[in-house]
């Protein structure tokens, strides 16, 4: 169950709980200097800290959808210390579906160092003094792990080849393979090459896109699925970079003010006016869903036809300068 308090939380209940109740009197048993917390304040943290506190004030819980995802435990306790603190916990099941449920809640703001779990014990019984981030990550070990996969493999080997080829392999003249597209395309100054790759590494808030052609697959997905008789398409338009005027549109995002708008508006969606199959050049047939939490709006207009077609003209930043006859759907 969703709680809106100092932090955004879910608070474990059903079968999770039962299993909690058990795993935390096993550990009272073994330790001797941990003390229970109660069940009501057993929870998963979603979201704390200034980013959260700036939200906080507009939110309720009804605001907020539950997980639909499978929710579990991993079998073992794990404890961690920092300063006077200590605390028994259990990791959830599941780290990347909490993940994704956390950026769609939030509209694509998450903290990606969190590691969601759920507190069961720590020296008073008292939740605030658990200790609040358990476990830094290991990025050696995610560098690892990245670079032993298939994917890299591939790539340093078709490197490594177009160097054999060219003539240039080991001849350390501080020049890299340089790819474009997915493709070799020549060789360039190695700092240059890497440069640009720790560029592609900044966060996501600090790139302004329109909705882009890698995120489009996710988000059409979730509309046909519940959208009863309607197709999702992406115009042109909404498919060409605007940087001057449109900010970070990720798939959670826009999956997230889609379903507000189904959940608020799916008893009147058969009403909203339709265009013509091959006219959309009308802006009283145009409409925009506003999203009062995000803060910015998604031109649309739904198609006459078997299925109809939703079709998203553009998205950009707080509301249409000139709404002319666009109607308005807040969510």
């Amino acid at each position: 169950m969703i709680k809106v308090e100092s932090i955004l939380k879910w608070k474990v209940e059903g079968s999770v709980l039962k299993k909690l109740k058990m795993i935390r009197s096993q550990v009272l048993s073994k330790n001797s200097d941990a003390v229970a917390l109660p069940d009501e304040d057993l929870h998963v943290t979603l979201a704390s800290g200034p980013g959260w506190q700036k939200l906080r004030n507009k939110a309720k819980a009804d605001d907020f959808d539950e997980p639909e995802f499978k929710i579990d435990i991993e079998p073992t306790t794990k404890v961690i210390e920092a300063g006077p603190k200590k605390s028994w916990y259990i990791r959830m099941k599941g780290q990347e579906d909490w993940k994704e449920y956390v950026m769609d809640l939030l509209q694509g703001t998450h903290d990606a160092r969190r590691v969601y779990h759920i507190s069961i014990a720590n020296l008073s019984g008292k939740k605030e003094d658990s200790v609040a981030m358990v476990e830094d990550r290991d990025y050696k070990d995610e560098y690892k792990k990245f670079q032993s996969s298939k994917k890299s493999k591939k790539y340093r080997a078709e490197l490594n080849r177009y160097n054999r080829h060219k003539g240039t392999y080991g001849n350390r003249d501080r020049k890299d393979a340089s790819h474009r597209g997915g493709k070799i395309v020549g060789f360039e100054d190695e700092s240059a090459n890497r440069g640009r790759a720790e560029k592609s590494r900044l966060p996501k808030k600090e790139i302004e896109e329109s909705i882009k052609l890698e995120v489009q697959p996710e988000v059409r997905k979730y509309f046909d699925k519940n959208f009863e008789g309607m197709k999702l398409a992406f115009s042109t338009h909404a498919k060409k970079h605007h940087t001057e005027r449109e900010t970070a549109f990720n798939a959670a995002k826009l999956v997230g003010t889609l379903k507000r708008f189904l959940k608020k508006y799916k008893s009147v969606l058969s009403t909203i006016v339709r265009s013509s199959p091959s006219d959309f050049s009308y802006d009283d047939n145009r409409h925009y869903i506003y999203d009062t939490r995000a803060n910015y709006s998604l031109i649309f207009a739904i198609k006459e036809g078997i299925p109809e077609i939703f079709l998203i003209l553009t998205a950009y930043p707080d509301r249409p300068r000139n709404a002319g006859k666009l109607t308005a759907w807040e969510v």
